[in-house]
């Protein structure tokens, strides 16, 4: 994984600034975040590329394979978890903490760290579940005759806040296959005199992107850098390194 504190120091030295300069640990924390969500987001973007190349056979094979490398870095994102529909949780909570929903035997909240979904399937029967995420959709799927979800063809509709699996009988845990948020990154520091502070690694948080991402981290936080103090020089070097990927 990156080194929080290697990008600090490029992102310093870029700067042309020492640990005094207005690169400080608090607004590189804040935009190592935002830049280690861009650049997770992009290799989603990169993996719609590969598999178009992929499907008219312009992909490379084998370890060159455009395909199987982001799918590799994405792999490190992939969590199982269990939504136990027989529990009885408080409710479900947004952003603020204020209650959405109460949850019921069929009715769950999101996983707070998912992303996007890749699969749902019933554990006892390995039945999978049809992921449906329009309300209108499912009411039309549970109102008619043909459609109807049953215990051998489930349905599970997503809302904002909430998965609720059909039929509502259905009282086995239910596993959801997601890949989860990255954690944010930390660049802790310790004081040593005044004005002047080091990195405390062992309360530091890496990002958690493979290595060769740093140059694209950097190009990330060094355009927002330039953006922000409106310094053409930076915004111009972080847009050249994140384009060159």
């Amino acid at each position: 994984m990156v080194r929080v504190g290697v990008v600090y120091n490029i992102v310093r030295d870029l700067c042309n600034k020492d640990q005094k300069g207005f690169v400080t640990p608090a607004v590189f924390n804040t935009l190592a975040e935002a830049a280690q969500m861009n650049v997770y987001n992009e290799m989603f973007n990169e993996l719609k590329l590969a598999t178009r190349l992929r499907r008219s056979g312009s992909d490379a094979g084998r370890d060159k394979s455009a395909y199987k490398m982001v799918e590799e870095d994405l792999s490190y994102f992939i969590k199982n978890r269990k939504l136990d529909l027989t529990s009885d949780d408080d409710a479900i909570l947004n952003t603020e903490g204020n209650v959405v929903v109460e949850e019921t035997e069929a009715l769950v909240g999101k996983p707070g760290d998912m992303m996007k979904i890749i699969s749902m399937n019933v554990f006892e029967e390995n039945t999978s579940v049809e992921i449906v995420y329009d309300a209108e959709k499912a009411k039309r799927i549970l109102n008619s005759n043909l459609s109807a979800p049953t215990r051998e063809f489930p349905i599970a509709l997503i809302d904002g806040y909430s998965i609720e699996i059909f039929p509502n009988d259905i009282a086995e845990d239910v596993n959801i296959k997601y890949y989860r948020l990255p954690a944010p990154p930390l660049y802790a520091v310790t004081q040593i005199s005044d004005g002047f502070v080091i990195e405390d690694p062992t309360s530091s948080i890496d990002f958690e992107l493979p290595d060769h991402y740093l140059t694209e981290l950097v190009g990330e936080i060094a355009r927002m850098i330039g953006v922000r103090l409106r310094d053409d020089v930076l915004t111009q070097y972080g847009t050249a390194e994140i384009t060159s990927k």
